[in-house]
């Protein structure tokens, strides 16, 4: 005796939500941090474009919820992005109390004074 085929999923009458999926913002966020992070120069605009991208992410996540699984990740990204603008304007504002006349020979050669 043979047992009849189980029903299949396209015939069975439920509806099954769509699996939750990865933000890509929220990846490229926590990318371009870790890499402003860890680049000296970079870190103003990667840190900086990194938080942005981790807060768009965030923003997106909550409007969507259940819809995207990496609130963690675009968090992180937001996190570390501060994070590497901020040591960025630390080490700037150190270079300019402990050497200021160098500070201001630098700061003439930019701008042209």
């Amino acid at each position: 005796m043979t047992n009849p085929p189980g029903p299949s999923s396209a015939s069975d009458g439920t509806h099954h939500p769509p699996e939750s999926r990865s933000n890509g913002l929220a990846i490229a966020s926590l990318c371009v941090s870790v890499a402003g992070l860890v680049t000296c120069y970079g870190a103003i605009l990667l840190g900086l474009i990194g938080a942005i991208l981790g807060h768009i992410a965030l923003g997106t996540i909550k409007r969507n919820p259940g819809h995207y699984r990496n609130h963690g990740v675009a968090l992180a990204g937001v996190i570390v992005g501060w994070i590497a603008f901020g040591l960025v304007g630390i080490g700037l504002s150190f270079f300019l109390i402990t050497a200021p006349s160098q500070s201001a020979d630098i700061l003439r050669t930019v701008f042209g004074g």
